[in-house]
């Protein structure tokens, strides 16, 4: 029998802390230490009750949820982080960064304004609450440290010197991944890349801008009909998806309107399966990094059997192995690599040394 979570509520609105209290006390193995009105609340109540988890407001007075998570990563790094935020323009900005900082999920507040609202939330509580049980302390930041490269399966894939394209897919955890693998890449870089990320609008929009700060390549959230140039970034906008088309010798971002896809809108998968379908005039490298679900695992797997190589992180740095781990397990993954060596993987395989 599990062990229950036990958790400390954050939030200065008094009537969500108490709405919030009332879901989770009508789940199983969760056990509610109490709650907190402010930041200042949260990190005494934190050493006093020493807390698995935080369910974390991000605009609080006397100390902000940033200012929380960075206290907690000096005096209570083993603490998770799960926010609980509102999807403004503001909040998005502060829980991407969050996210960024170790938080390792987010649930929006606006949930709460649907439908059956104690329903829907206690659905996603108990989606993510309990991956406190099995990720690392993410509050640190933790990527891997070891650097094990390892195959899996045909290592000797024909292949050009240089892909046309590399699409990346990620979701829980994958903000921080994202910035690991991305970071690294220099600015002579040439080669497109196209991202799909498991988060709404907004967040999205500043999920680019903090890439386009951070990184040496130019970060932008695609748009219908935009070519792709060598060297930059496009990320898939929010609540649609993104597929890419090949118009002449120009590779073009096609967004999709359609159902979603395992859940999701953007998905991995759709991306992916448009790209299989290019293949093999157009040559693409397929990365899936750390997320829940199966997203990306057909789209990987349509990939490989058009002798596409396909990178899956592994699980000791992933803060969710659910989308690589899938992609592994249907023989998709052409190798398995720690966090830290994708990126060098990445420019190997491009051509540009590495590994």
């Amino acid at each position: 029998m599990n062990k229950s979570i036990r958790v400390l509520i954050v939030d200065d609105d008094a009537i969500f802390r108490t709405f919030l209290r009332s879901c989770m006390s009508e789940m199983e193995d969760i056990e509610v230490l109490g709650v907190a009105r402010d930041g200042r609340d949260a990190l005494q109540k934190i050493k006093t009750l020493k807390p698995d988890l935080v369910t974390l407001d991000m605009e609080m007075p006397f100390l902000t949820g940033i200012e929380v998570l960075q206290c907690l990563q000096e005096e209570a790094p083993e603490v998770h982080v799960l926010v609980i935020t509102n999807e403004s323009e503001t909040s998005a900005e502060k829980t991407v960064q969050a996210l960024e900082s170790g938080a390792y999920d987010f649930i929006l507040k606006s949930t709460c304004l649907e439908k059956k609202p104690r329903n829907i939330l206690q659905t996603l509580l108990k989606e993510k609450i309990p991956l406190a049980r099995s990720i690392a302390t993410v509050t640190q930041r933790r990527v891997g440290k070891n650097k094990p490269t390892s195959m899996v399966k045909n290592t000797t894939r024909n292949r050009r010197s240089c892909p046309d394209i590399i699409a990346i897919g990620s979701s829980t955890g994958g903000p921080v991944a994202l910035h690991h693998v991305l970071n690294m890449l220099p600015a002579s870089f040439s080669v497109p890349i196209v991202v799909t990320q498991h988060m709404p609008k907004l967040f999205l929009v500043s999920l680019v801008e903090r890439l386009e700060k951070d990184t040496d390549l130019t970060c932008k959230l695609a748009e219908d009909g935009m070519v792709l140039k060598s060297g930059c970034i496009y990320v898939a906008p929010g609540d649609i998806h993104m597929e890419i088309e090949r118009i002449g010798t120009q590779l073009r971002v096609h967004l999709v309107d359609g159902e979603r896809v395992n859940h999701c809108k953007p998905a991995v998968d759709v991306t992916f399966h448009s790209l299989a379908v290019l293949a093999p005039r157009i040559c693409t490298m397929a990365v899936v990094l750390t997320g829940m679900g199966n997203d990306g695992a057909a789209g990987a797997k349509a990939l490989a059997g058009k002798n596409m190589h396909v990178i899956a992180q592994d699980k000791a740095s992933s803060v969710v192995w659910g989308m690589p781990g899938e992609t592994v397990k249907v023989g998709a993954a052409s190798e398995i690599i720690a966090l830290n060596d994708i990126a060098a993987a990445i420019m190997k395989y491009c051509g540009m040394g590495g590994l």
